[in-house]
Parts: structure tokens; C-alpha cells; sequence
């Protein structure tokens, strides 16, 4: 959506930034013959790495599963907690991704604003650049929005870049989007309010509106399960609605009991234990 198909020139020169990890695979079996394609790809300031893309026709789904283990174990040896993927449910490539021990997490729907649209903004406030000041209320809303077990996936932001947040009349955070920009295309994760007093149809279309630099490029806004208001304003929107997509994870290290050395039983309340995912698969002889 933002660097084209996978072969293209602009998804290959984008993999040869110094700083970020990237590997492309191919399954060759034992007499040499070549199978399916893929690659996995680490950003350097996010924990878990994202699965690309995978080339492959319907003869080479057998070989499918054994590709996709290969390129989580490359992921592994970067440090990556975990290697996440977006893939249809009724896709033919689903039963082997999951048979690569791929668990779904989430569901979302992607919806594709071209340039030109007519959309009609809302009045009752603006978006603008985030700064460091605008973090703590971020997060607030971020831990109210994302179920606990999916933060361990979904970061607050992926630090592509600076993103956007929107507050109403009184100075009261009303949303922030996450961007990621791309030669062919901008792609923005919405976390908006569910009690917001500002029209959520009217905010999500000035954001559109005004994203930064998009000279023309089309808009994709992502709209997750946890966050069904945020579909019901851009079917409103009339935005061009994607396929619905099943979040998929694959954990690369366990979650180990961490025992706290100092507690403050005045200020703890329930039953909390708290994990982290510290012991990484492959130190575990297995």
C-alpha cells in the first residue's frame, strides 16, 4: 500500500536501509528445486518483526509452513519477540501460516480514501503534529482502547514518524493516528475515543484531509476490531472498503514470572503478575 509489490524498486531500495533488519528466503528442497519466496522485515525501534510478503503457487503450499519457520527463526536471531502478519481468514496460504504456529489476535478491515473524495471535516477542533508533551495522555487513551493481551503486540507507535492527535475546544484528547508514509501511498492507524463529543465521521475525515505532504497519494485507514466505531464512521465516510483481515502472531520467546524485589502492598490492589517475555525459544534447546 505504501511501497507497492513486493519485487518492485521501491520495496527493494527500501530494504537497504542500514538500520533496519531484513531477510529474504527461498525453500529449496533436497534436489535443489526452488519453492516459495518470502521475507521478514525488523524495524530497529519496535520488539516484534513483521512478516513481508510470501511468493507461491498452489503446488508449493506443503512447502509453505517450513519457509515461513525458516524466516521466523532469522527474525529470532535479530531479538525479535515476536514476528507478526495480516492475512485473510478464507485465504488458501492460512492453514500453513497457522500450522507455522501462528495464533490470531485481532481482526481488521482496511479502507482505502482516494485523492479527490469529497469529505466534510468537523469544526470542533484540529489535528496537528504530536510532541512529547502530548505522550502521557497517548497512552492513557492507548491502555483504555487496546486489550492488555494485544499491547504486547500493537505498540503505542511504530516511530515511523511523528504522527497526529486531535483535541476538542476544552484541550481534552480526543484521538491520535499513527502514520506510516510511502512513495505510493500514506497508511494510518486511528486510536479514536468511543465516547468522543466531537462527530467521529467529521474527525476522521479532516484527518484525512489534513495529513502532511500527501500530494495525491492515496490514504489507507486502518480500522481494528477493538475499535468497531472507527469502521462505522468510514463506512460512513464512503471510503473503499478492503477484505477483513485476521492479526496473526507467532511468539519467539516465553513469558517468564518476574518476582518484584520491592512491594508496596498500599498501593497494589488485585492479583497482578506481572511477565516479561525475557527467555528467547531458541536458548531453550528446543
Amino acid at each position: 500500500m505504501t511501497r507497492g509489490l513486493p519485487l518492485s524498486w521501491f520495496s527493494i531500495l527500501s530494504s537497504f536501509r542500514p538500520t533496519e533488519e531484513v531477510f529474504t528466503g527461498v525453500y529449496v528442497d533436497a534436489d535443489g528445486n526452488r519453492g516459495p519466496m518470502g521475507q521478514v522485515h525488523q524495524s530497529p525501534q519496535i520488539p516484534s518483526a513483521q512478516l513481508q510478503f510470501v511468493i507461491v503457487d498452489e503446488s508449493q503450499l506443503g512447502d509453505l509452513t517450513v519457509l515461513i519457520e525458516g524466516l521466523c527463526k532469522e527474525a529470532g536471531g535479530w531479538g525479535a519477540k515476536q514476528v507478526i502478519a495480516e492475512l485473510a481468514p478464507e485465504s488458501p496460504l492460512y492453514p500453513a501460516v497457522r500450522q507455522a504456529g501462528f495464533r490470531v489476535f485481532g481482526k481488521q478491515r482496511i479502507y482505502r480514501f482516494p485523492d479527490g473524495l469529497a469529505l466534510k471535516p468537523t469544526d470542533e477542533g484540529k489535528w496537528r503534529i504530536w510532541n512529547s508533551q502530548d505522550i502521557p495522555a497517548m497512552r492513557v487513551l492507548y491502555q483504555a482502547l487496546v486489550p492488555p493481551l494485544t499491547q504486547l503486540v500493537e505498540p503505542l507507535t511504530r516511530l515511523e514518524m511523528l504522527g497526529l492527535v486531535f483535541y476538542d475546544g476544552q484541550g481534552g484528547l480526543q484521538a491520535f493516528a499513527d502514520l506510516v508514509y510511502g512513495p505510493i501511498g500514506i497508511w494510518v492507524i486511528p486510536f479514536l475515543h468511543p465516547q468522543s463529543v466531537v462527530d467521529i465521521p467529521g474527525m476522521l475525515a479532516q484527518m484525512v484531509l489534513n495529513l502532511p505532504d500527501r500530494n495525491k497519494r492515496p490514504v489507507y485507514v486502518t480500522a481494528r476490531s477493538y475499535q468497531p466505531w472507527v469502521e462505522n464512521a468510514l463506512e460512513i465516510l464512503g471510503a473503499d472498503p478492503g477484505p477483513e483481515e485476521a492479526l496473526l502472531v507467532k511468539y519467539l520467546a516465553y513469558r517468564q514470572p518476574v518476582i518484584a524485589d520491592l512491594a508496596f502492598g498500599s498501593l497494589e490492589k488485585g492479583t497482578a503478575s506481572p511477565h516479561l517475555p525475557v527467555a528467547p525459544i531458541r536458548n531453550n534447546g528446543k
